[in-house]
């Protein structure tokens, strides 16, 4: 029943609550998971995949920051990531690919070995290629639940 309720990636600014997606457009002012069986949640031995918006206040920074370098400035950031269940777990960056085209971009986290976290923005608008880093899983602790269980404020954006 755990599944990610924020995500935050203190060394960019990024701190969002983090919902189910829709089956439709994607939502701004938070961070999605992807529901798909052959991907997991957090403690489980498969990836979680999470995306938003590169927008402002959303997954921009990850764009801003994989265009200097190949976003090698992000490799061995922390991510947290907080659950329905008050735990935090940790994970590091571990890869940055860009320009990953849209019809392939599930195709590497379905394939998965172990638990991985997996972060995607687009890298433009419409079907443009996405950006996808990799984090590898460092430690779990419990969580205060408020800390843990922040209230989204979705908005249905175009």
């Amino acid at each position: 029943d755990r599944v990610p309720t924020r995500v935050r990636i203190a060394a960019l600014k990024i701190d969002l609550p983090v919902v189910q997606a829709p089956s439709g457009y994607p939502y701004c002012n938070v961070a999605m998971w992807y529901a798909d069986p052959r991907l997991g949640q957090p403690g489980e031995a498969k990836a979680t995949y999470l995306f938003a918006h590169a927008r402002t206040g959303m997954f921009l920074p990850l764009l801003d920051q994989s265009k200097k370098q190949n976003g090698k400035a992000m490799i061995g950031m922390v991510v947290e990531l907080w659950t329905s269940d008050d735990q935090r777990f940790l994970y590091v960056i571990t890869d940055v690919r860009r320009h990953v085209p849209s019809t392939s971009a599930f195709n590497a986290p379905f394939a998965a070995k172990g638990e991985q976290l997996w972060l995607q923005t687009s890298e433009g608008v419409g079907p443009m290629p996405k950006l996808q880093l990799v984090a590898e899983p460092l430690s779990q602790e419990p969580a205060p639940a408020a800390e843990a269980n922040p209230t989204p404020h979705v908005v249905i954006c175009r």
